[in-house]
């Protein structure tokens, strides 16, 4: 596995500040952490798409992470389709999420983030991410003693009887479909205008198609490698599927859609709040 995914994550009191008197505020600051990269405004002398469908404000790359106040139209994150397999053996069911950590090549840690569980519906023994503090006592159902906030993730001891939510959280392989199965996610982009495409793989910079893969998912039931033969590489980003980028070494990548030092530009589906 290449550099794993970079996750946007929004500290609320980070740093220190010194006042005017000398003083000293420790921690200080709410700051983003990994919100994006830089943009085409920040860059000397930025050379941007073919199409001119990018913004100074825009920038090539792609982020995953839950929903902050670091998350906005100018710094999205990924939204993937999850269906976390649970620990009473059902599924949450194919709908939004959010992804929490790669784990490996094709393998996220993510929260299903379609609907909250109720703190009376959880299920012993699963993996949550606290959505909603409440009146819930945490302690009480697994999430250990002392503070919690929102973003905590742990596993359930028992159910609850107040208002707190949380999301599922499991860990989910790519699939080639919109509705994945249980233990399955997909993530969707597009390239040129074109219907949806489901990632084999993703990266920071790169997404890549199914196209010449053995199978169409990488269930460890599948037999022998998922021969990675002719799949498609392209540049990476949020805001335009349009047009190409010139890439350096591009013409050696074994793909149809790098000719002459440039590449098409793939657009992923993001969540901007």
């Amino acid at each position: 596995m290449a550099r794993a995914l970079k996750i946007q994550k929004y500290g609320t009191s980070q740093g220190i500040t010194i006042n005017a008197n000398g003083t000293v505020n420790q921690p200080a600051a709410a700051v983003a952490v990994d919100q994006g990269y830089p943009n085409f405004g920040s860059l000397t002398d930025p050379v941007y798409n073919s199409a001119d469908t990018l913004s100074s404000s825009d920038f090539i790359g792609v982020v995953g992470g839950l929903s902050t106040a670091a998350t906005s139209a100018t710094y999205p994150i990924i939204l993937p389709q999850v269906n976390i397999s649970t620990a009473d053996g059902n599924s949450t069911g194919a709908g939004n999420g959010r992804i929490i950590r790669q784990k490996g090549a094709h393998k996220f840690l993510v929260a299903y983030v379609a609907s909250a569980t109720a703190d009376e519906s959880f299920i012993v023994g699963q993996a949550y991410q606290i959505s909603t503090v409440g009146t819930t006592d945490w302690a009480a159902v697994g999430a250990g003693r002392g503070t919690v906030a929102v973003g905590d993730i742990f596993t359930a001891t028992a159910a609850g009887s107040g208002t707190g939510e949380a999301y599922p959280v499991g860990v989910c392989v790519l699939e080639n479909s919109g509705t994945p199965s249980a233990g399955y996610m997909s993530i969707e982009y597009s390239v040129g205008d074109s219907s949806a495409v489901y990632a084999s793989y993703i990266s920071n910079k790169w997404i890549r198609d199914w196209n010449g893969m053995t199978y169409e998912n990488y269930s460890p039931s599948n037999t022998g490698t998922n021969v990675q033969s002719s799949e498609n590489f392209y540049p990476v980003n949020f805001f335009t599927d349009e047009g190409t980028v010139t890439w350096s070494g591009a013409e050696l990548i074994n793909s149809a859609n790098a000719q002459n030092g440039s590449l098409q530009l793939a657009q992923v589906v993001k969540a901007t709040s």
